[in-house]
């Protein structure tokens, strides 16, 4: 048989199955093949006596009169043209017949060109070497006259084969290599069953996504090819894992996640490899916690809390001080005889004046006041000579001075403002002493938008983390108002009060003459701190209350001209420190780095102290007959009212280059999503504003706010806005308020999602 087609499993299982079909037929003179072992055709030849396909020859005796090539002697199979028996001479062929019983095999079969024997004639007597064995020089590949060729499996290969040896002589699939096939049904093993699952690649790929195994045919006694196997292919936008590494549709998406590539969204947050950057970002009051989450920092404020705003009642002006330097940074002339000041939300600080019952509102940051004269320049008082003190050629007069947005009177039949603190939505409420009233101020206009009436003159107030109002009242005790019901409760104090703060537990303080005394709002309960005038030195009395984080009260103690420190949890006094005589000091203030402030009355100065070494750091000159005892760094609200932030992110192609190509696209953005963990009366509100360049963005006006989340719900839709929100940059500003526990929101991510259309 053909070597090659021994080698091909599939042209063999043709032929065995044409000679399955044709054995013991007439083959019209076809050649004698043999069939290997397990194939079907008996031993290594066919049996004596039968002519296999034989053209007309005799069965054991037969002249073969004219056949070109070959005669067989005695039982042959496969004869050529004309057979004859042994021991008769086959006439007119051109080479002499085999010897007798030869097994044609092979290319050597009887009468071939390398067959033994002379020219013309041949005898077969003493020849023959058994008789189902092919007799030496033709059967076995015997190259004539050389060494045997023993090819078992009749594919031409084996030893002493010209074409080479066999790697598996029981096998005509293999010869060159033959693999394993104790460890695999390679095509052409032989095989016992009938089929068999079977993968060409990565097993661990079979049942992800696409790929699935096949299936192997077992085929005349060997292994056929694995049929309808799928291996991994090139991912596709089809919504099936084409690749088997169990993702769908992986870097074929848009970015939206879609197959629609004119979709872009941008996600923020570390569970999406873009991590906050509060630092970078234009954010206030926020930082990162252990996870990389947003969440709010005073730590982090930005510059506009770092100051300290000081009534001067004496010269009815306000002196702002960096609270890191004790500079003097700006004075700025107000309303008569001011005693409160109070900062908000924004760092932005409110004046409450005894005379004429004005209230005034000045801007903090420079970039923030308007050009009302419309010159391009912001006039406003500050430091000019650089000595941290300002003169008074430094100053405007009032009503000139451009960083004060505006004058208001609440009530034009009061004369006197005293009380002053701003709640966690920004608005001030301030005290009319006459009227007996308080006054919730809008911050933007300062127009009066809600009235408590009180019963009583209110001297000073403070709001808590609930929302609630707590006034110290001259006569009748502290009120409890709750703003939105206007229900109101007294607690007459069991000691006298002057200044008053809550703590960060939510209790509120008040000092009067030797004590100063903590009521808690739970248990309805005063608790006292008797002896205050007497530490350190006797004298004086206490005045105003400072609280803080660190865990104690700072209570000033205006004759002993100290500063007396309390522990707010076990009452202890934790010592005094002492500010020199002559100080008298009146208010009380912690700043954002912690340190406490004393408004010095007779000196015309303000004390920085360092609480943990119970001394005084420096001391730095204000205007005359400073009074103020509120908030006037912003710290009670920030920390105990309402601790809240923002976090800014600009959403867009942060790397546009004006080319063209860029230049051909436009976003309109869709919506904007918060994933947030929000504690029980925590919220969080958002705006945004859209631009074509970073720089532009910054002059665009903002939009609405929207919220508060919750009760709302993300994501916000901006399709729903009367026009598209359409911009290279879209910019989203997230505020972030603690709740009535102190917790803060937790910002996880912030996605902004558009869709990207041609520009015509």
């Amino acid at each position: 048989m053909n070597a090659m087609l021994l080698r091909n499993p599939l042209l063999l299982a043709m032929s065995l199955l044409l000679l399955s079909a044709c054995s013991g037929e007439s083959n019209g003179g076809a050649q004698p093949i043999l069939f290997p072992d397990g194939f079907g055709g008996g031993g290594n030849v066919l049996p004596t006596g039968d002519t296999s396909g034989g053209g007309g020859g005799a069965e054991d005796s037969s002249t073969g009169g004219g056949g070109d090539d070959v005669a067989a002697a005695g039982d042959t199979g496969g004869g050529g043209e004309d057979t004859a028996t042994a021991g008769d001479t086959a006439t007119g062929g051109e080479d002499a017949a085999a010897t007798a019983d030869a097994g044609g095999g092979s290319e050597d079969v009887a009468g071939g060109e390398d067959t033994a024997g002379g020219q013309d004639t041949t005898t077969g007597e003493d020849t023959s070497v058994g008789e189902d064995t092919a007799p030496t020089g033709d059967a076995s590949g015997q190259d004539s006259g050389g060494t045997a060729c023993v090819d078992v499996d009749q594919d031409g290969y084996g030893n002493g084969c010209s074409q080479g040896p066999d790697c598996d002589d029981s096998n005509p699939n293999f010869a060159l290599v033959c693999p394993d096939c104790s460890k695999a049904n390679h095509p052409g093993c032989a095989c016992t069953v009938a089929a068999a699952n079977c993968y060409s690649g990565d097993p661990q790929w079979i049942g992800k996504g696409v790929c699935i195994a096949g299936v192997q045919l077992c085929k005349n006694g060997f292994w056929g090819t694995c049929e309808g196997e799928v291996l991994p292919q090139p991912e596709s936008c089809d919504n099936k894992d084409n690749n088997c590494n169990g993702l769908i549709d992986e870097g074929v998406l848009s970015t939206c996640g879609t197959c629609d590539m004119s979709c872009t969204q941008q996600t923020m947050g570390p569970d999406f490899g873009n991590p906050f950057d509060p630092g970078k970002d234009s954010s206030n009051g926020v930082g990162v916690d252990g996870q990389g989450y947003i969440v709010l920092d005073k730590s982090k404020a930005n510059f506009d809390l770092n100051h300290i705003w000081i009534a001067n009642s004496g010269q009815a002006t306000v002196s702002k001080l960096d609270t890191k330097t004790g500079a003097e940074v700006a004075r700025y002339n107000v309303c008569g005889n001011p005693s409160r000041t109070s900062v908000d939300l924004n760092g932005d600080v409110w004046v409450g004046c005894r005379q004429g019952g004005g209230v005034m509102k000045i801007i903090a940051k420079e970039a923030n006041c308007i050009d009302k004269n419309g010159n391009g320049t912001i006039e406003t008082s500050k430091d000019l000579d650089g000595n941290k003190q300002i003169s008074g050629n430094e100053m405007l007069a009032n009503g000139q001075d451009e960083c004060i947005r505006f004058e208001v009177k609440p009530n034009n039949s009061e004369s006197i403002i005293r009380a002053a603190g701003v709640d966690k939505d920004n608005h001030v409420w301030v005290g009319g002493w006459n009227t007996k009233q308080l006054y919730r101020l809008h911050p933007d206009t300062g127009a009066v938008v809600d009235t408590v009436s009180l019963g009583c003159p209110p001297y000073g107030l403070t709001i808590d983390q609930k929302g609630i109002i707590w006034v110290q009242c001259t006569s009748g005790g502290l009120k409890r108002v709750d703003p939105l019901t206007k229900q109101m409760q007294s607690f007459p104090y069991k000691a006298g009060a002057y200044g008053i703060n809550v703590d960060m537990f939510g209790r509120i303080w008040v000092a009067s003459g030797a004590n100063a005394s903590r009521f808690d709002p739970t248990t309805g309960q005063w608790d006292l701190v008797p002896g205050i005038n007497q530490v350190g030195g006797s004298g004086g009395g206490g005045r105003g209350v400072a609280t803080s984080n660190d865990g104690n009260v700072y209570v000033a103690v205006d004759g002993g001209h100290k500063v007396v420190k309390i522990n707010a949890v076990t009452l202890a006094i934790e010592g005094a420190i002492s500010l020199g005589g002559g100080r008298y000091p009146v208010g009380m203030a912690v700043d954002f780095d912690g340190y406490v402030w004393a408004v010095n009355q007779s000196a015309g100065s303000a004390t920085k102290i360092d609480p943990k070494a119970n001394a005084v750091i420096g001391e730095y000159k204000v205007g005359s007959g400073p009074y103020t005892y509120s908030d006037m760094t912003g710290y009670t609200l920030h920390n105990y009212t309402a601790p809240k932030g923002h976090y800014t992110h600009t959403f867009g192609f942060a790397g546009y280059s004006g080319t063209v190509a860029e230049a051909k696209t436009k976003t309109v953005w869709e919506n904007i999503d918060v994933q947030a963990e929000i504690p029980a009366k925590a919220l969080l509100k958002v705006r945004w504003r859209v631009g074509e360049n970073l720089k532009d963005i910054e002059t665009k006006a903002w939009s609405k706010e929207y919220g508060p989340f919750p009760p709302a719900l993300f994501p916000i839709d901006l399709t729903m806005e009367a026009q598209p929100v359409e911009g290279r940059f879209l910019q989203v500003e997230v505020f972030l308020q603690a709740g009535s526990n102190k917790l803060s929101p937790i910002l996880k991510s912030l996605k902004a999602k558009g869709k990207q259309i041609p520009v015509l």
